[in-house]
């Protein structure tokens, strides 16, 4: 599996160095082909690969009440019908697929102009991890992307319609919920300070010992709290140590390189706003629910997916545009190396 997506890695890292010269009708039916792969790669992945066996107790033991109560219920719904028909738990793993991967792919195309430079990161970071990996959490990042379109142009019932869509997949997705009342607000003198202050006062905090796990109410998300508590407590997790996470520094340099060219990435993507205050909300999840690492974890790689098309916006600030695509296709070529091997060697 690793061969495969390496190679639509470097499909996509030749592609993105010649994007700007291919016209449209050119780069669809590519774009086709790679969706088309990227799904059967991820549909048909052996159980073997991580959380898969997870996902097949959960598909075929879902009747478990601490299963029911921890488990989204599109996810306990569709193996409950799949099951029905006789199907095996690659049936839910293609569906989750179908469903994920080409609603991603529509979208990066309506959101940004250097279509294969995103998916280098896409392919490099998040298509592993969301796709191949936690299949709800695919989904449910389809949407929230999704959302953020009519976000942009204040389309508030709309957004709302689709992140209440992300939460069925995936309970994480109710951090989402504050981005509907203020992400598309204007970046002014007094937003940039803030924004640029509040990871390093939550990392203050994070040191002095303070965690905003406790103010999560516990029957907005009763039972899956308790799981990951357990997880914590119990040795199942690594330890977790937010600033000594490759994610972390990438995403705090790529935060302030933001901040600093905000005015110039304003000009050519609308949906600045957005992500500038996603980046800050992320960074701010891995540090203040570090407590339980899981969860700060998922909620950080929830929205990691918005930094595919903050990272092409790069491409607006660095001359030559070259410079930028190799910058960040080393950054991502390291990265799933060092989570391939990781995975290869430590778990």
């Amino acid at each position: 599996m690793d061969i495969l997506i390496l190679s639509i890695f470097a499909i996509v890292v030749v592609l993105s160095f010649v994007e700007d010269y291919m016209p449209s009708w050119q780069k669809i039916p590519i774009l086709i082909g790679i969706c088309i792969c990227m799904v059967c790669i991820a549909g048909f992945k052996p159980l073997s690969t991580t959380d898969a066996r997870t996902y097949e107790y959960y598909y075929y033991f879902n009747y478990n009440p601490i299963i029911e109560l921890a488990t989204e219920p599109t996810y306990i719904y569709l193996s409950r019908l799949f099951v029905s028909f006789g199907w095996k738990v690659g049936a839910i793993f293609l569906a989750y697929a179908i469903m994920a991967i080409p609603m991603k792919l529509v979208i990066l195309w309506k959101t940004t102009p250097y279509i294969f430079t995103a998916l280098i990161v896409y392919v490099g970071i998040y298509y592993p991890l969301h796709d191949v990996v936690q299949i709800r959490c695919g989904v449910a990042v389809g949407f929230l992307l999704w959302a953020m379109i009519p976000l942009a142009k204040r389309h508030y019932f709309k957004a709302t319609v689709l992140t209440i869509c992300a939460i069925l997949f995936h309970y994480s997705s109710v951090a989402f919920l504050p981005l509907l009342v203020v992400g598309n607000m204007r970046i002014g003198k007094y937003w940039k300070y803030l924004l640029a202050s509040a990871v390093p006062i939550c990392l203050a905090l994070y040191v002095m010992g303070f965690s905003a796990v406790s103010f999560i109410p516990n029957s907005l998300v009763e039972g899956k709290l308790d799981l990951y508590r357990d997880m914590s407590e119990t040795g199942n997790l690594d330890e977790y140590v937010p600033y000594k996470q490759i994610p972390f520094f990438a995403e705090f340099i790529l935060l302030y390189f933001f901040i600093f060219f905000y005015e110039t990435i304003e000009k050519y993507c609308v949906y600045a706003p957005i992500l500038i205050k996603i980046l800050v909300l992320e960074l701010a999840c891995m540090i203040m629910f570090a407590e339980i690492p899981v969860l700060g974890a998922r909620l950080h790689e929830l929205f990691g997916m918005f930094n595919v098309i903050a990272y092409t916006c790069c491409l607006y600030c660095i001359k030559p545009r070259y410079v930028a695509r190799i910058g960040i296709t080393l950054f991502c070529f390291a990265f799933y190396l060092h989570q391939m091997l990781y995975h290869l060697y430590f778990h």
